[in-house]
C-alpha cells in the first residue's frame, strides 16, 4: 500500500497518487468523487450515458403481463 498526498493548487486541492501505485488507474476517464464519514475518499468512473446514442425504440421491451389478470393479493 503507498502513500498519498493533499496540496492545494488555485482553488482545487490535488491528490497526488505514486505512479508505481497507479498503474492500473485509467487516466482518461472523469471520475466522481465521493466522501465518506471515516474520512475514505472513493474515485468512481464517470460512464457515458448508454441512451444518449439511441434510436427510439431501441431498448422497447414489449410487456408480457398485460394478459394477466390481478387476484387481489398483490402487493404494491
Amino acid at each position: 500500500m503507498g502513500t498519498a498526498k493533499l496540496r492545494k493548487q488555485g482553488r482545487s486541492v490535488v491528490v497526488t497518487i505514486p505512479s508505481s501505485e497507479a498503474k492500473t488507474l485509467d487516466l482518461t476517464p472523469e471520475y466522481f468523487v465521493k466522501f465518506n464519514e471515516h474520512g475514505t475518499i472513493m474515485l468512481i468512473p464517470k460512464l457515458d450515458n448508454p441512451f444518449k446514442h439511441a434510436k427510439p425504440g431501441e431498448y422497447y421491451e414489449e410487456d408480457i403481463w398485460t394478459d394477466i389478470q390481478p387476484t387481489g393479493i398483490e402487493v404494491w
